[in-house]
């Protein structure tokens, strides 16, 4: 109700700035409303990101009711008196509430539109109904009654889902019974109560194991514990993507995978399984990756959009186009279900090849037949059952290479099965001169200077761990002295006596009386390193007390900075200082242990590189003398691979190890060749770095191990300047400059997610060109040979960076024609009629309409919103108005005018107008002249006649039991549709000859051997099976007509007194009166044949 309210404004809105925009001085604001206005959003992304009046809370009534009474006001009296009146402004809350909670866009909710039944809690009564309903689960019980249940493993997620609601709401009842029924089970208790009547039906279908209600939550528990095990891996997924697959998508796809993967015979090898193992786990890997995506793509179809996110699995052709991105985590758990059922198969072949007891101990093992060694005991007379495995063949998705206006297909379908599934994927059509997908071959010619190799490795405790360790438990085994010598600047000595404890505060007291300022002046213990007096240890510990100090001068010290974890430790020490002293300085102020081999801890420089022996603090790496020296401390295990190991190939026989941080970058990388001293050809100022695997430019501020991933190793060749060039590449507003190879040929740029993924492109590459951008008023759309050139090329054409601009590459098809005519865009940001006004071809086309479902587009619809780069451009002639009324006994009666005058090709299909029409529930048909369902295959052409090209179904939730097939020799495809048994045989001769437009008075409805029936008599009263009732439309003329239109032939019977006109209204090659009739065409031009040939040709003065 307060959708259909929040709708109703914003088309009282929409009125309104039609009707009186002109008035209300709205200016650009006008277009901009008008353009949200026409912009839908789904209730379920509302209700997640907590938006309009639909999610109100407690806080915003509050609110509400604390606007509403500042809104009261005083017109009379400036202070209130007693009884006082006061003005409530309507207007003012009015507007806020409009503002803080109307949408600027209509709410959609058709897509979980469905039958609710309403249910009122009862009030529990008495001592209760004596079932256990509580959390308190005893576990000894549940475990008992798991060996019982042990069958729910072989349960799809599916079917434990509904069995399990099933349930639940089994126990909201009891929990709301006066009753006690702990002592019923659970199918005397559905057969003895009327709570609802759908209860027994469902209990049969689902099949659930009958137990006693006192033991229903320990059966829920075993139910919930079957789901987890199935969703596990998909704990973090988000709900938006968690919808379940409704029951007939859910058995279509199952009989799909079955028939695809899962062979009804034993004749499949192990290496066919495997690959198939491999190729469902590669699928689900690569999706796994893109799963934030599907996540923002929930409504659009699952397999779309695999496509355009360039996952080229050959599994993608299994999954129907109606399953969408929000079915992601069961569509996972379908494929992962298949798997194991793979894996138990590979199993059971490998066990089947195990040498097996053998009873003849009369023969040698060589000797020994290798058939079953069990088969002697088998009676001869055992049969096997046969199953054929291409009872059903596997669903494909055929593409026809011709725009055709009739019925290409002759083939007869399962229409019973498809009954319950208006979603069917349709079968997209393919222009007749579409060309496949232009391969290009990778040929790049560079001249690296040497070559690198990365591989990951564990790393042994180094000397310079060990000896870290020694200093530390030195300093921990030497009794603390008492007395101290401080030398200071002035080179004199003084002794003091402290504890431990108040060794600090001697120091501090010994700093004060010679004045000393704190940060230019401290003290250096005897390994070197700046002792801080003034920092509290965290830790509690006391400090060691050391022979002698010394006052030194800070400004002359080394800064180093300690980063381990996520802290930065500073410490300041002289040039003679050792890097165990840090070290081991480091691990007695944070209280580590280490301990061999299970930890310990490695050592890098700021370049990352790999520290194994001690050295002087001052021989470590820094920028210059002024900056800190940065070290990184990694804590390591024996087993695990924390370090990367760089090879250096100067030459065949000359290389170079070096041992690298993981998080190192490519920059540091740069620098530490350039200090290694590595002799080339010419000095090299800068150096870059090429991926060979992945062909890219690696960034100087990625890490080595983000290069290497989850590869064993990594191959990098080193290029001096003269290699690589910069280009710029952008597409829509999005601009970034990218190094690459200068000698890469152009489609290398499309072929590279990387690059694609920089400029935010979001679609598959196969769907895109490049523009070569001179200057801003020249642009070249680059063919297929120009992108086999080398980027080099294009840099002597301009004396600008050079600019390729990646253009979506959409593709009209001429509707009578096939021809195609392929547009480059910018971006999708453009509405159907800005898409036309490019067309070069305008005569009498007026529509642009969709490859895949064949709806007419809106002007203003935008590309960005429909996903789809194909379109067909038509003539008004060649398009059809399709209406859906609903049923009078609708539960909620939707008044949307969408549902109206859908204008559609006239090649659409049924199926194509459900797929259009999100809001037709899964158990709803659409009904033509109220008493038959077409198939999904049956184009609407076939409902058109001369006199309308408007076409009405009406919604209905019945399923007509009957299914009828009628084939015809005049015809080259069948008819299809279900309807009443009691239909008569004279109605389905009016349906049959009002589809294919023919004189019913020259044909007559039999049977498959032409047996006439009785026009009066019903379906279901001539003993044949209704359920696939086969039927024959059959001609009952003496004259045949033949009319030949380019490459098609049809026949038309006819009789002597027929006239031409009735046969054919487009003119013929010999100008005749189409007045005549058959007899006087005969006479005239003397034909004796039964068989009378025309030709039909278009007339010369039609368009």
């Amino acid at each position: 109700v307060l959708v259909n309210y929040h709708n109703n404004l914003l088309d009282l809105l929409r009125t309104e700035i039609e009707q009186n925009g002109g008035n209300l001085g709205l200016g650009p604001l006008k277009d901009i409303i008008k353009e949200l206005l026409e912009r839908e959003i789904s209730i379920l992304q509302i209700v997640h990101e907590n938006m309009g009046i639909i999610t109100l809370n407690q806080d915003d009534c509050q609110w509400i009711e604390k606007l509403c009474c500042a809104s009261l006001e005083n017109e009379k009296d400036y202070f209130l008196k007693l009884n006082t009146p006061l003005k409530f402004n309507f207007l003012y809350v009015q507007s806020n509430l409009v503002r803080t909670y109307l949408l600027y866009c209509h709410i959609n909710y058709q897509h979980i539109k469905g039958k609710y039944q309403c249910y009122i809690q009862r009030k529990s009564q008495g001592a209760g109904n004596g079932v256990e309903i509580d959390d308190n689960i005893d576990m000894d019980s549940l475990n008992r009654l798991a060996d019982e249940w042990n069958h729910l493993e072989q349960k799809s997620l599916g079917q434990l889902q509904n069995e399990l609601n099933f349930l639940q709401r089994i126990i909201d009842i009891l929990n709301d019974a006066s009753e006690d029924h702990s002592k019923e089970n659970l199918s005397e208790f559905i057969r003895t109560t009327n709570y609802d009547d759908r209860f027994s039906e469902q209990f049969e279908q689902y099949q659930i194991k009958d137990f006693s209600l006192s033991q229903i939550k320990l059966v829920c528990r075993l139910y919930e514990q079957s789901i987890n095990r199935y969703q596990h891996a998909f704990i973090n997924v988000s709900q938006l993507i968690r919808v379940p697959l409704d029951k007939i998508q859910n058995d279509e796809l199952d009989r799909i995978l079955k028939l695809s993967f899962i062979p009804s015979n034993d004749e499949i090898k192990k290496e066919e399984f495997q690959d198939r193992i491999e190729k469902i786990t590669d699928f689900l890997n690569e999706v796994k990756n893109v799963e934030h995506f599907m996540e923002t793509e929930w409504t659009k179809s699952f397999s779309e959009t695999c496509t355009i996110l360039c996952i080229e699995s050959p599994i993608i052709q299994f999954i129907p186009l109606e399953i969408k991105c929000e079915n992601y985590v069961p569509l996972c758990l379908k494929f992962i279900e298949i798997r194991s059922q793979l894996q138990e198969r590979m199993i059971n072949i490998e066990e089947k090849t195990v040498k097996l007891w053998s009873a003849r101990f009369d023969i040698a093992d060589a000797d020994r037949s290798q058939e079953n060694s069990f088969l002697i005991f088998r009676n001869k007379d055992d049969d096997f059952v046969d199953f054929n495995a291409n009872s059903r063949p596997p669903l494909e998705r055929q593409q026809s290479l011709v725009v055709d206006t009739t019925v290409t297909s002759t083939n007869s379908i399962d229409w019973w099965q498809l009954a319950d599934l208006p979603n069917a994927p349709a079968e997209p059509m393919k222009p007749a001169n579409a060309s496949s997908n232009i391969a290009y071959e990778e040929t790049i010619h560079y001249t690296p200077i040497f070559k690198l190799k990365i591989k990951s490795i564990s790393l042994p405790p180094s000397a310079l761990f060990e000896g870290s360790q020694k200093q530390l438990e030195q300093l921990k085994s030497q009794s603390s002295n008492t007395r101290y010598t401080i030398t200071f600047k002035d080179g004199k000595q003084s002794k003091y006596h402290s504890r431990p404890e108040r060794l600090y505060t001697q120091l501090k007291k010994a700093f004060d009386e010679k004045k000393y300022e704190m940060n230019k002046i401290c003290f250096i213990d005897p390994s070197q390193v700046l002792l801080d007096f003034t920092k509290v240890n965290a830790n509690d510990s006391l400090p060691i007390i050391e022979s002698e100090y010394r006052i030194m001068e800070k400004d002359i010290l080394i800064h180093i900075i300690l980063g381990f974890e996520d802290n930065q430790l500073e410490y300041f020490a002289t040039t003679e200082a050792k890097l165990t002293s840090i070290l081991s300085r480091f691990i007695l102020d944070q209280q580590l242990k280490f301990t061999l081999p299970e930890n310990y801890f490695s050592v890098f420089d700021s370049l990352g590189r790999y520290i194994t022996e001690d050295c002087q603090i001052n021989t470590i790496y820094r920028s210059d003398e002024q900056s800190p020296i940065h070290i990184r401390i990694l804590q390591c295990k024996e087993v695990a691979n924390i370090c990367c190991e760089l090879t250096l190939i100067e030459s065949q026989d000359e290389t170079r190890n070096q041992n690298f941080n993981p998080i190192a970058t490519w920059k540091e990388i740069s620098l530490w060749l350039k200090l290694a001293d590595i002799k080339t050809e010419s000095p090299v100022d800068s150096l870059f770095f090429w991926n060979i695997e992945q062909k890219h430019i690696i960034d100087e501020n990625e890490t080595i191990s983000f290069t290497l991933g989850k590869a064993e190793s990594v191959s990098v060749d080193v290029l001096d300047r003269t290699s690589v060039i910069e280009i710029i590449l952008s597409y829509d507003k999005n601009i970034q400059n990218i190094r690459i190879l200068s000698s890469c040929p152009v489609h290398s740029i499309l072929n590279n997610t990387k690059y694609l993924e920089q400029v935010g492109l979001k679609m598959s590459p196969q769907e895109c060109t490049l523009v070569f951008v001179s200057n801003e008023s020249e642009k070249t759309i680059l063919e297929k040979t120009d992108m086999e050139s080398p980027i080099s090329n294009y840099a002597t054409l301009t004396d600008k960076p050079v600019h390729f601009q990646i253009s979506i590459l959409v593709q009209i098809i001429v509707y009578d024609s096939g021809k195609e005519m392929p547009i480059p865009i910018s971006h999708r940001n453009i509405t159907i009629k800005q898409l036309f006004d490019m067309i070069e071809i305008k005569d009498d086309y007026k529509y642009l309409a969709s490859y895949h479902t064949k709806i007419i587009f809106s002007e203003n619809t935008l590309l960005s919103m429909i996903n789809e780069t194909k379109f067909f451009l038509s003539k008004e002639r060649h398009t059809c108005l399709v209406s859906i009324k609903q049923t009078e006994s609708a539960l909620i009666e939707v008044n949307d005018e969408s549902m109206q005058n859908q204008r559609y090709l006239i090649i659409a299909t049924i199926d194509n107008v459900y797929i259009q029409n999100k809001f037709i529930d899964q158990n709803q048909y659409l009904v033509y002249n109220r008493d038959f369902i077409p198939s999904l295959k049956m184009p609407l052409s076939l409902f058109l006649s001369s006199e309308t090209s408007s076409i009405e179904f009406n919604l209905s939730y019945q399923k007509l039991p009957a299914n009828v097939i009628i084939t015809s020799d005049e015809q080259k495809s069948s008819i299809e549709f279900q309807c009443e048994p009691t239909m008569t045989f004279g109605r389905v001769h009016e349906i049959v000859c009002q589809l294919w437009k023919l004189n019913k008075q020259l044909y007559n409805v039999t049977l498959l051997d032409e047996s006439i029936i009785d026009q009066d008599e019903k379906l279901n009263e001539i003993g044949e099976a209704i359920e696939d009732l086969k039927l024959k439309l059959i001609s009952t003329a003496n004259v045949k007509c033949e009319i030949s239109h380019q490459n098609e032939t049809i026949t038309i019977s006819a009789t002597d007194d027929t006239s031409l006109s009735s046969i054919m209204k487009e003119g013929s090659s010999i100008m005749i009166d189409l007045d005549s009739t058959v007899t006087e065409i005969r006479k005239d031009f003397d034909i004796t044949s039964d068989t009378l040939s025309f030709q039909l040709v278009k007339k010369e003065d039609e368009n």
